[in-house]
């Protein structure tokens, strides 16, 4: 094509060419326009909307509902990241034990008191304390390292005493515990040292290890002492009739329960 074509269809090309496709020193008015939409239009986007005051005041508290759990209040507020956790040793319920705590929880009581027996028996081996939730493995690997070389052992279960929680809001009848004491202390002596590792509080001082039976709200101490004299009798009689299995049992495993989590530890 000889240099005069090329100019010519050049000259063509920008005679056909519309305002807003061509190199011009001259603004379309119509593109600017639409320009300005989408520069609003991406603001809008970019823009974030500032936090509700809840969430700025209160970025992690969660209101308690005693009504959802039999009226019981939190030992501790509930913190995101906070994670309830306790030791403990499991005891499987019996026909015995189900005879008994239907006899307590049916003794007449004064009319203020609700007496309402544990679904999941167990004995606490340490205080209910808070972990961290990025301290959890570090945790159970050193209760794991510790609890390694304990062995199995016995325990019976002899009488019934009144027991209540630290912050008297809740008052226990429970089966105190008749042989494996030594055994019994020198696990807590074991998980004291595991949680004094994590800053956390030992144990009761000369505890008195049992199994709960029941509860009730507030601290009723004195009106349930008064009834134990004819429960410890309703024990006896149920003991001479209940097979003696159903009073001790083998001590084979420690479980500690952090959040929702449950974790084991055999013992040999």
């Amino acid at each position: 094509m000889s240099n005069k074509g090329a100019l010519a269809l050049l000259a063509d090309y920008e005679g056909n060419s519309s305002d807003e496709e061509a190199p011009s020193r001259c603004f379309s008015t119509k593109r600017l326009h639409r320009d300005e939409e989408n520069e609003e239009i991406r603001i809008k986007r970019v823009t974030k909307l500032p936090a509700p005051n809840f969430i700025i005041n209160n970025p992690e508290e969660v209101v308690d509902d005693p009504s959802l759990h039999d009226g019981r209040i939190r030992s501790f507020a509930h913190e995101r990241g906070n994670w309830v956790t306790y030791a403990y040793i499991p005891y499987e319920s019996n026909e015995g034990l189900q005879r008994l705590m239907s006899l307590v929880t049916s003794v007449a009581v004064p009319e203020d008191i609700e007496l309402k027996c544990f679904q999941d028996l167990h004995l606490s081996l340490t205080r209910t304390v808070i972990l961290r939730y990025h301290w959890i493995d570090s945790f159970v690997s050193t209760l794991r390292d510790n609890l390694s070389h304990f062995t199995k052992f016995i325990i019976m279960l002899d009488h019934l005493e009144v027991y209540t929680n630290e912050e008297k809001t809740r008052t226990f009848i429970g089966l105190q515990v008749k042989t494996g004491y030594d055994a019994l202390l020198k696990l807590v002596h074991c998980l004291d040292n595991c949680l004094g590792e994590f800053k956390l509080p030992k144990f009761y001082e000369n505890p008195s290890f049992h199994i709960s039976i029941a509860w009730c709200l507030g601290d009723n101490t004195d009106k349930l002492k008064s009834l134990l004299p004819y429960l410890n009798r309703d024990l006896e009689l149920l003991m001479s009739e209940y097979s003696q299995e159903n009073w001790y049992t083998y001590v084979e495993q420690i479980l500690c329960k952090t959040g929702n989590k449950i974790f084991q530890f055999q013992l040999q």
